[in-house]
């Protein structure tokens, strides 16, 4: 399957809610700020008019830095190379010089993926995030250049 990465355009927003549901709430409100930084993997259909939105990564641009508050890839395309290519294609756009990201402590699938392209801890909050389970802690990672 080919997989393109572009950026996310405002038309984008309905399928990309269908993917991550509420996690896309006030992603309309982002995509319009200079600051915002985000890419969808889609694969190309003969249908030109439509595309099958596989995943997306969303951030912010601070100065030569970038910051990735969220990736989501589909059920169905998970485990298939889609976040990892939307995490290289974000540092590669985006990060010029520093990329950072926090991830729980207790998702460690995430956390090897972001190890796995480079990233590395440099820190923790502690208490960070409200589970079910009760709370968890997040692991503070960053990727030069």
């Amino acid at each position: 399957m080919d997989v393109i990465c572009r950026p996310i355009i405002p038309d984008d927003l309905v399928n990309l809610e269908k993917i991550g549901g509420h996690r896309v709430d006030g992603l309309a409100d982002w995509v319009e700020q200079k600051a915002f930084a985000g890419l969808v993997a889609h694969a190309p259909t003969d249908d030109h008019a439509s595309q099958n939105i596989l995943g997306y990564i969303v951030g912010f641009l601070v100065d030569q830095d970038a910051e990735i508050i969220d990736l989501c890839v589909g059920s169905a395309y998970r485990r298939k190379g889609i976040a990892r290519l939307l995490i290289e294609q974000f540092c590669h756009r985006f990060g010029n010089q520093m990329t950072y990201l926090e991830v729980a402590r207790l998702n460690t699938p995430a956390h090897d993926l972001y190890q796995s392209v480079g990233f590395i801890e440099y820190g923790v909050r502690k208490a960070y995030y409200h589970t079910a389970e009760g709370v968890d802690d997040a692991i503070l990672m960053r990727k030069q250049g």
